[in-house]
């Protein structure tokens, strides 16, 4: 089985504000006198409590199940796959357009064949190249981490 794998990189950046003010000087022997001043302070919001920094919530959570039918499975998915499995539920090419083809497929009628069917899924990943990527992403992932909760 071929596993694509997509690495997720989350860039943050933040901004501070500062109010300084500085003064230097030179002293008689050619050296410089320090510097005076500090950063004023921001304040974030109005009024409220600070956000919740508890780690009783997971960091991740599925946008949907994962299975229907499995909460072992959904647990497991969501600890170990979470954002791989949210980024094909966020794309159509891979939920809708990737998902709904291979599932096509399988409704093929009996006399169309094995032959048939791969050929069906051949013909999906051409119509949604990056769709079928997130896809076997999120389920290689979930087959390699959760197969002992996941029937």
């Amino acid at each position: 089985m071929r596993f694509a794998w997509i690495g997720l990189a989350v860039v943050s950046a933040s901004a501070c504000a500062s109010d300084a003010s500085s003064t230097a000087g030179s002293t008689a022997s050619g050296g410089s006198a320090g510097a005076e001043g500090g950063s004023g302070g921001q304040t974030i919001g109005q009024g409220g409590s600070p956000a919740d920094t508890g780690t009783d919530a997971p960091a991740c959570q599925l946008q949907k199940p994962y299975s229907s039918q499995d909460a072992a499975c959904n647990a497991c998915a969501e600890a170990e796959c979470c954002a791989l499995i949210n980024v094909c539920y966020s794309d159509p090419d891979c939920d809708d357009g990737y998902v709904n083809c291979i599932l096509a497929c399988a409704l093929l009628p009996g006399d169309a064949g094995d032959a048939g069917v791969e050929s069906c899924i051949a013909d999906c990943a051409a119509q949604h190249p990056a769709g079928r990527d997130e896809y076997d992403a999120a389920i290689g992932c979930a087959d390699a981490k959760c197969a002992g909760s996941c029937s």
